[in-house]
């Protein structure tokens, strides 16, 4: 439904605490959504693995409470979420309260009502009726707030932007993918290097080395300090070249990730 899944990232950022309840919300917050992947943050290693136990019955009840399938799999990371504020009920996420301020009239309700007519499961209609309502009412937020055309395709986007989200996110995953390969290649790279040759800001080099030095550190145990995947992640964390790793190196490293090594 194009517009209509940022709409739903958007609700479910915001109805986080609603759906893991207000004491699991304290410590795990939901930082973004790619691809049906929801990557969480959380403050301490131990709410990682709870939820991480936990996660089929997690996506179930998300996806549930969405009245969608948007997500399929959880990942915690150690980026952590751009907005955070306990005393501030989510300024920049109040997008759900605007939306519900708009009025669906009677003939917009036939209208999607009919097309649903052909679905015979009804607790599937029901689901996608309460999208559909979701994403009308996104689409008359849109104009209300003179969204225009994005500068690559014909979708609208928000006055603050030159693309849609869309694009964006196609821009920000080569961007992604481009620092990654470069990473791979040049693992000690700091953002200085990284930014020569690709135009990306500090947050997005640091991102994509948190998710290489994580997959690295669930590949190897933590007593095996000469294997070649141990001596990539020393240098993706203390941005070294291979003939300057050291041991008090490879320690401070196992220290730092002591909780994602493989048992």
């Amino acid at each position: 439904m194009g517009h209509g899944k940022e709409f739903l990232s958007h609700m479910l950022i915001f109805y986080w605490p609603r759906i893991v309840g207000v004491h699991n919300s304290k410590h795990v917050k939901p930082v973004k959504m790619e691809f049906k992947k929801l990557f969480l943050y959380a403050d301490h290693p131990a709410w990682a693995n709870q939820l991480s136990l936990m996660e089929g019955e997690l996506i179930k009840k998300i996806n549930s409470f969405m009245g969608e399938y948007m997500v399929e799999k959880i990942i915690f990371t150690q980026q952590k979420p751009e907005i955070y504020d306990e005393n501030n009920s989510l300024p920049d996420m109040n997008i759900g309260k605007e939306i519900n301020k708009v009025n669906i009239d009677d003939n917009e309700l036939k209208i999607i009502e009919d097309g649903l007519s052909f679905i015979e499961d009804n607790d599937l209609k029901k689901a996608i009726y309460k999208v559909r309502i979701n994403d009308e009412k996104y689409k008359k937020y849109r104009k209300i707030n003179k969204w225009k055309k994005c500068k690559k395709c014909e979708n609208l986007c928000s006055p603050e932007y030159a693309l849609c989200s869309d694009c964006r996110r196609e821009k920000k995953l080569l961007i992604k993918n481009s620092i990654r390969n470069l990473l791979i290649d040049m693992p000690w790279a700091r953002y200085c290097d990284v930014a020569k040759d690709i135009s990306c800001t500090a947050d997005e080099v640091n991102e994509e080395k948190i998710i290489l030095m994580q997959r690295l550190a669930s590949k190897i145990s933590s007593r095996d300090k000469e294997s070649i995947d141990m001596n990539l992640l020393v240098m993706l964390y203390k941005s070294v070249p291979p003939e300057k790793i050291t041991s008090e190196l490879k320690n401070d490293t196992i220290k730092k990730f002591r909780y994602d090594f493989k048992k």
